[in-house]
């Protein structure tokens, strides 16, 4: 016997209600982001996407576990910065990513020699497009410094956002802004 909510919707609809859609066949499997867990390639344990090591043999989560939102941006150290002749406020950078050294301008105010940083290198996906090699005050920009806002952190204060040493060179950042005591 029908109910009266199928009956006041073929009233008032002309319709009869579908019948309950069958379930979907599933479909080929989500590609593998972020989210998903990780295989520990010591002792191949399954690990929850949130855990920094293997929660089985404490083998550290492998770099390529990372974040996608961060591919093709790592930690590196300012070897050189000068002064951009002619320019206020640039400074044209040398920085190590990891074995690789590459020039980049910046108008971040609080960089010096020794600081380490977060590199976007050509290739990341800024503002919803690729970073590309350009010249910026007439001077070759190999990659971009990040802020905090650009890393979805919150806190800091302007300019780039700056890590302890403890960041290995060429790593993924972090997923939050670490504190200044290293951890």
């Amino acid at each position: 016997s029908p109910d009266f909510t199928v009956d006041f919707f073929t009233a008032t609809m002309g319709k009869k209600p579908k019948a309950k859609a069958q379930k979907a066949e599933p479909k080929d499997p989500a590609p593998v982001d972020a989210a998903d867990p990780w295989l520990c390639p010591e002792c191949e344990q399954d690990n929850p996407c949130e855990e920094a090591a293997c929660i089985a043999c404490e083998a550290p989560k492998p770099l390529g576990a990372a974040d996608a939102k961060f591919e093709n941006f790592v930690v590196a150290l300012v070897q050189s910065c000068e002064a951009v002749p002619g320019k206020d406020k640039l400074k044209k950078l040398e920085v190590d990513v990891g074995g690789e050294v590459l020039k980049i301008v910046t108008n971040a105010s609080n960089v010096k020699d020794g600081s380490r940083v977060v590199v976007a290198k050509v290739g990341a996906i800024i503002d919803g497009e690729p970073l590309k090699k350009s010249v910026v005050g007439g001077c070759p920009s190999e990659g971009m410094l990040c802020d905090s806002a650009m890393l979805g952190w919150t806190g800091g204060g302007s300019g780039a956002a700056l890590l302890p040493d403890s960041f290995a060179l060429g790593a993924p950042p972090p997923d939050t802004r670490p504190r200044s005591d290293g951890k």
